[in-house]
């Protein structure tokens, strides 16, 4: 196996990178410290609009669909230097609903919602999971009825990021009640200023937002049902694949990793340097194995999308290592830096600007966003390796 990149991969590489270093100045790292998820502030917008200007948004999109046509390891580059830098990244709005819309759409869903989402116009979060349907997403209650040329949905959604800064949402639905479960949803697009639709805030230990949302007999038109009735399980699963390509990208972890090296090698403890501590040198060298690791697994996520797969099991092992190696960098990191790991963000002392301790807090997120990690596992043991579900 290669593990080098093209000589075409590197100029593209080289060429995210330098409009990265033009464009990802001091205000704006300080703007996305302060906003965390409650929105983009104008400079992060500014950012990822220009990334749209050049194409960007639709890297790995067919050429027909106004996209650029380029691979899955070109788009894995492009998430890599992104998240690597700390830059904004693309919504799932670009990543995730729109490659499902290209594959189940219908031509005339296709040509109303693609280019709107090229053009910024609309932003999806995604209604998954529910108050009772979280890993069990067949569990679903939320329905949808259909009254003449309308849809009537009511129900409620529980973890439904970005809620209250979308212009849409990518809801999953119940359409066929007597159906088996998992045969029984469909996807539905569900416009956030719709009447019925309120969302509440929902603040988890990373000081991160995520909300409830209700939905009291909220009309869509009826053909805001995406793909074919009663298959709507399988296209959340497709769209979750897709978001697992960003997921399980280990840029991030890396990121913070290399600064944790930066501070061990200034770092003295009684007079003694942490880089000549042999626990310390040990612990790190570990990690720098998992992340170049995980690096691979994500690699691999991307290639085997470049040969016509949807990698279910590829990126649910990428996703595992990701998130779990996330939690043990916070950990080493907090263990190596004593007392000083534990500083908040906005204490001015904070080595790493306290990111450090916002990782270890936000690490747990990662392991059961975009599917929890226990259900990776049996994607991967019944995709992946053949076994049978019980």
């Amino acid at each position: 196996m290669r593990y080098d990149f093209s000589l075409e991969q590197v100029a593209w590489r080289d060429e995210v990178r330098g409009f990265i270093r033009d464009h990802l100045t001091p205000q704006l790292l300080d703007e996305l410290r302060e906003a965390g998820n409650e929105g983009q502030g104008p400079l992060a917008r500014q950012f990822v609009l220009q990334l749209r200007d050049r194409g960007w948004w639709g890297l790995p999109w067919p050429k027909e669909y106004g996209g650029l046509g380029r691979s899955a390891i070109d788009q894995w580059i492009f998430v890599d230097e992104l998240e690597g830098a700390g830059a904004p990244m693309l919504p799932l709005t670009v990543t995730s609903v729109a490659p499902t819309i290209m594959r189940i759409g219908t031509e005339e869903q296709k040509k109303e919602w693609l280019p709107r989402i090229k053009a910024a116009e609309v932003d999806f979060a995604l209604g998954y999971s529910e108050p009772e349907a979280g890993t069990d997403l067949a569990a679903l209650r939320t329905r949808a009825v259909l009254d003449g040329d309308t849809w009537v949905i009511n129900g409620q959604k529980m973890w439904n990021t970005m809620a209250h800064t979308a212009t849409h949402n990518w809801l999953a639905v119940r359409t066929e009640p007597d159906a088996p479960k998992h045969k029984g949803i469909s996807m539905m697009i569900v416009p956030m200023d719709a009447p019925g639709v309120t969302v509440q805030g929902i603040y988890v230990w990373p000081g991160l937002r995520t909300n409830a949302m209700f939905l009291d007999n909220v009309r869509v038109p009826r053909d805001f049902l995406i793909g074919e009735r009663g298959m709507g399980f399988y296209y959340a699963a497709m769209a979750l694949n897709f978001e697992r390509l960003s997921i399980g990208s280990v840029a991030m972890t890396r990121r913070y990793f290399r600064e944790l090296i930066a501070l061990v090698r200034e770092l003295e403890v009684d007079g003694t340097p942490l880089r000549q501590m042999p626990w310390v040198r040990e612990r790190l060298a570990r990690l720098a194995v998992d992340i170049e690791a995980a690096r691979m697994l994500g690699l691999e996520t991307a290639w085997a999308l470049d040969q016509g797969r949807v990698p279910a099991a590829e990126s649910s092992m990428a996703k595992v290592f990701v998130s779990e190696l996330a939690q043990r960098v916070a950990d080493a990191g907090s263990e190596i830096l004593g007392l000083a790991g534990q500083l908040h963000p906005d204490e001015p002392a904070a080595p790493m600007h306290g990111r450090l301790q916002w990782l270890y807090r936000t690490a747990p997120l990662l392991a059961f966003g975009g599917g929890t990690n226990e259900v990776q596992r049996n994607i991967i043991a019944m995709l992946g390796y053949g076994l049978p579900r019980k």
